[in-house]
């Protein structure tokens, strides 16, 4: 069957078949079409189904629990907005102060800052899942009733 659809083309499409090389322009479209193929599918870099980055969401208002080396202990709430994988959060249960971070996957880095009456920041790293947030900081607060250095710990529950 193969002798007679060969019989029916031209040569200039089956090429030579003897041997393994065959540099006829139907292999050369053939090996075209493959590449394209296989690049519109994603191979060697992110399909348009599949995100450049990974991050959790957490977007919402959580019950804070914390402690600190200063031997501050207490709850309250905190609220977390989110724009890709970076975070901010407003901590009005606290006194007020911020935190500002960048998520990776399920862990992030952060930023941690004080409000009156004490000034200063802390860094620090965090665990996310999809019920808490967990984390460690340590830094410098100065002003009345604070201390310079502080390191403490903290969980988010939604």
């Amino acid at each position: 069957m193969l002798k007679t659809l060969r019989s029916h083309l031209p040569l200039s499409l089956t090429g030579s078949m003897q041997g393994s090389t065959m540099t006829s322009p139907l292999r050369i479209a053939g090996l075209f079409a493959t590449f394209f193929s296989l690049t519109s599918c994603g191979v060697g870099r992110n399909s348009p189904s599949e995100p450049a980055f990974s991050c959790d969401d957490v977007t919402g208002t959580y019950n804070a629990t914390f402690i600190n080396s200063c031997g501050g202990s207490g709850t309250g709430v905190v609220i977390v907005t989110q724009v890709g994988c970076t975070f901010s959060g407003l901590i009005p249960g606290f006194g007020g102060g911020t935190i500002a971070g960048q998520i990776n996957g399920s862990s992030a880095t952060f930023s941690l800052f004080f409000a009156a009456p004490c000034s200063g920041s802390a860094s620090g790293t965090a665990t996310i899942s999809r019920t808490a947030i967990s984390g460690t900081y340590t830094g410098g607060a100065t002003g009345f009733g604070c201390c310079n250095p502080v390191s403490g710990s903290f969980i988010l529950t939604r």
